[in-house]
């Protein structure tokens, strides 16, 4: 979300509870969900509008039950997205039109391998990068 909106895409944070869902329901053409929660794709196929697409990028450990019915009577398009075109994105980096700083939480060296990974899984941390 920090590198959405100084592109001018607008974005929203929401709690997924039900103060959301009634106000959000088929709410947006557009959704990406990228929770890691099997709850997180439930709220999305509620979010996106009739003929909208959900770009799905959580990917989520064992089975996930999904309801169908809302993708066939709302024709939504699913659209599965774990890489994008490498050469666009080094390309965006290089020519700093994309600024990945904001990611980074945090910062270990090789030896804390196993600080970081604990770290890592700390709620609120976006990336973590290891350093030689």
């Amino acid at each position: 979300m920090l590198l959405a909106r100084p592109a001018g895409i607008e974005t929203r944070k929401i709690h997924g509870d039900d103060r959301d869902r009634a106000k959000l329901r088929d709410s947006y053409a557009l959704v990406i969900e990228a929770t890691g929660s099997p709850s997180g794709l439930r709220l999305a196929l509620e979010m996106t509008e009739p003929r909208g697409t959900l770009v799905l990028k959580s990917t989520f450990h064992g089975a996930t039950p999904v309801e169908t019915w809302p993708i066939v009577v709302k024709e939504l398009s699913i659209i599965g997205s774990r890489c994008g075109p490498f050469a666009a994105a080094i390309s965006l980096l290089s020519t700093g039109e994309v600024e990945p700083r904001p990611l980074i939480t945090r910062v270990f060296s090789l030896a804390d391998v196993p600080k970081a990974i604990q770290f890592a899984q700390e709620r609120g941390v976006m990336k973590v990068l290891l350093k030689p």
